[in-house]
This record gives structure tokens, sequence and C-alpha cells, in this order.
């Protein structure tokens, strides 16, 4: 029985590091990245904490081009010590399209309209890794080394291109490293991004199959929203009255457009109404947080 174990051990490992021959496309729908970003260097050593996640919702015409849109329903922002700023916000995230001949991902980001390089699932060992992922800090990742890794019940070909920070891609899934987070390159002391789960078509499938995916809407565990906020009018031609239950608990309000850009933000002290105006034609999302961090998203949209 032990000689057993051993070779079912020791083929594990050699299914791990050898690649397989079959291609697995990006996901184009029904996919959902739930991810954790830890920022360690905030004023006077802090500490703080984002879980998120990015999904799939929908096509886009770019350019007479068809993009798959992602975007980020909700952001938990724990700040634990210090006085960490959040770095991730709710919205639009941009838009991406697949070349599956080429085994290459293209992305637009918010606000832009020229594609860029997300992924090329065609390097080979001594490669450069170019386009989006490589924007930060002038960074420039070569391919380490190409393997195998499990993805649900069938084995996904893996690339390390960053052993500082241990950032690899993985064929059908995209980055571990926030899916859409340029490389730190070797700087240290940088925010930290880990995919924690990813699913596809509502099955879990990395980094285990066992674990539930579900969208991040609210706070896991904790009364998550605060009691009674309206917005009226709803729709409206440009001002929005915003109220809540128990207004001597709020503490912030934020408002971002749906590219993730913050275009209101104050910190509020025992309002009893408060009044939003001056936003273009669009489509946004409210933000409260009271004072004892729960957090309440509502979705405005104003019209012509």
């Amino acid at each position: 029985m032990k000689k057993l174990l051993l070779i079912i051990s020791i083929l594990s490992v050699i299914a791990a590091k050898s690649q397989t021959s079959v291609y697995h496309p990006f996901p184009d729908s029904n996919a959902c990245w739930n991810i954790d970003m830890s920022q360690g260097m905030c004023f006077l050593g802090g500490w703080s904490d984002e879980k998120y996640s990015i999904a799939i919702t929908g096509d886009t015409l770019i350019n007479g081009q068809t993009y798959r849109k992602l975007f980020t329903p909700f952001v938990k922002f724990t700040n634990i010590s210090g006085s960490c700023t959040q770095q991730n916000y709710p919205g639009y995230k941009g838009a991406f399209r697949q070349d599956i001949p080429d085994r290459k991902v293209y992305f637009i980001p918010p606000a832009l309209t020229v594609e860029q390089l997300l992924y090329d699932f065609s390097m080979n060992p001594g490669d450069t890794v170019k386009g989006y992922l490589q924007q930060e800090w002038g960074t420039t990742d070569v391919v380490q080394e190409v393997d195998s890794v499990l993805v649900g019940d069938s084995y996904r070909k893996r690339w390390l291109i960053n052993p500082c920070y241990n950032i690899q891609w993985i064929e059908g899934v995209g980055s571990n490293y926030g899916l859409l987070q340029p490389s730190p390159g070797c700087m240290t002391d940088m925010a930290y991004y880990e995919i924690n789960c990813f699913s596809l078509n509502g099955v879990s499938l990395y980094p285990e199959t066992s674990s539930e995916c579900l969208l991040i809407t609210s706070i896991n565990g904790q009364k998550s929203e605060i009691e009674a906020v309206k917005i009226y009018p709803n729709p409206s031609n440009g001002s929005f009255t915003v109220g809540v239950l128990k207004p001597d608990d709020i503490d912030e309000i934020r408002v971002t457009d749906m590219a993730g850009n913050i275009v209101f933000q104050k910190q509020i002290h025992n309002p009893e109404n408060f009044i939003i105006s001056g936003l273009s034609r669009g489509t946004y999302i409210l933000t409260i947080v009271d004072k004892n961090n729960r957090i309440a998203n509502r979705k405005m949209i104003r019209c012509p």
C-alpha cells in the first residue's frame, strides 16, 4: 500500500511539472474572480485588506470590435492599522477580447479605446513579458519556467513570470496576482494581490474545487448594510437627496462612476439629508460608510 501511494505521489508531481498540449481559452462569460489585496506600507507602518470580485458582465462594442466587460460590484476595505487608503473601488474595470489561435488576450482599460496586450499564453521560458501587466514601476518580467497546474478536473499550462511575488499566469484563469494588477517587479513592500477563488458557470475551479466562490456583494459574516438608505429622486435630472435611518452614525459618503473613478467624496457628520448635484449624465455607485465600518452601496442614475 505504501509503495502504491509513493507511485501515485511521484506521478502527481510529474503531471504537475509536465506541460499539457490542450489549450484552454480564457473564459468569455459566467466567470468570477475573488481577489484579496493586502497593503503593508501604510502611514506609520499600517496595514489594510481589501476583498472584491471581478466578473464578466456582458458585451460592449469598441472601434467596431466586440469585447467582454469586466465589473466589480463591491469592495470590502478594512483599515487594520495606521492610515491606509482604499486602492480598489466598485465599477467598470475595462473590457477584453481574446485571439484563440494566437493564444492571446487583449484589454482596453477604463476610459480608453486603444487595446493593449493583457496575456500571452504562447510564451516560453526566457521570453520577456510585455503589455498592460508590465506598466507599473517600469517592470520587465521574464518567464522563469512553464509547467502545469490542476484547475478543476484538468491540467492547465502555467507560467512563472515573477519569483519575487510568485506571480503565475494560468491558462484559462489569468494571473494569480489579481487578474488585472500590473506586476510590482521585485520592489519590496508592495501591495500583495491574490486570487482566492476562480469560478466558471457557478463551479469553483481554482485554487480549490470544494469551496464556494460567490460574487462578493457585501461583507460576509457581518451585518453589512446600513439601515434604510434612501436616494430620491432616482433617476434624477441633476440633484439627488440621500437620507438614512440613523444619520449620526454616518462617517463618509463617496460616489464613483462606472469606470471606478471617484467623482465625489466627503467626510460627513450627522447629516439629516445630504444633496449630491453636479453629476453628468450616466450611472454611478453611491457608497456610504458608517462609524462601525458598515457599508451600503446604491446605484444612482443621472438622466439628461
